[in-house]
């Protein structure tokens, strides 16, 4: 019975985080992407895929986190083919760009959040702040990367005939506030899950005495 219990808790915080995904990209609020300026924004659409991992458990979190970078993938195509805004965007229409990259992020996630479970006595939040800040950056990586290799001339066209190692740096001073935000956000949800599940805990351990 508790499993079943933890299987439908887990379902359940996979549609909610793919239903979070949604309501960030949604136009025209987008409330996934901070504005910093008149040129420039930052985006925090990914960091659901990223709870995903850190708070599902056991072997369904990497399935948990590719479900919802699946989710943000699919949504991001859907945007980018019926509300493009920006001059890449027609490119985010090919699913090796758009759905790929997201899908890779969860995985990447989950490798480095199960690495960092095995250092002893490293603070979970410690944990999903280094974590959500790696895992960013690796997806601007795989993004940039998908638009040079699936796209052929067309990205580094749009880019004014700069390279892969030239766009990463050109992104570099947004990717890094990407995974401060991410990085604030996935340890604050990590430290109040610890505390509501320690309160849970000691109130079961009461239940029984």
């Amino acid at each position: 019975m508790e499993k079943t219990v933890s299987r439908n808790r887990k379902i359940a915080l996979t549609g909610a985080l793919c239903a979070l995904v949604v309501v960030l990209g949604m136009p025209p609020l987008h409330l996934g992407m901070i504005p910093l300026g008149p040129n420039a924004s930052i985006t925090i659409m990914h960091i659901p895929v990223l709870l995903a991992v850190m708070l599902s458990g056991g072997a369904s979190a990497l399935a948990s986190g590719i479900a919802v970078g699946t989710v943000f993938g699919v949504f991001s195509l859907i945007l980018a083919a019926i509300t493009p805004t920006g001059a890449l965007d027609p490119l985010f229409i090919n699913p090796a760009v758009s759905v790929l990259p997201r899908a890779l992020l969860a995985v990447a996630a989950w490798l480095l959040w199960r690495l960092l479970s095995l250092i002893p006595h490293l603070p979970k939040t410690v944990s999903a702040a280094f974590a959500a800040f790696i895992s960013t950056l690796v997806h601007t990586c795989f993004v940039v990367g998908a638009l040079y290799i699936f796209t052929g001339g067309r990205m580094m066209s749009a880019m004014g005939g700069k390279g892969f190692i030239a766009v990463l740096l050109l992104l570099l001073p947004n990717a890094l506030l990407e995974a401060a935000a991410a990085a604030i956000v996935c340890a604050a949800v990590i430290a109040s899950a610890t505390i509501a599940s320690g309160k849970k805990s000691k109130l079961s351990q009461e239940d029984k005495e």
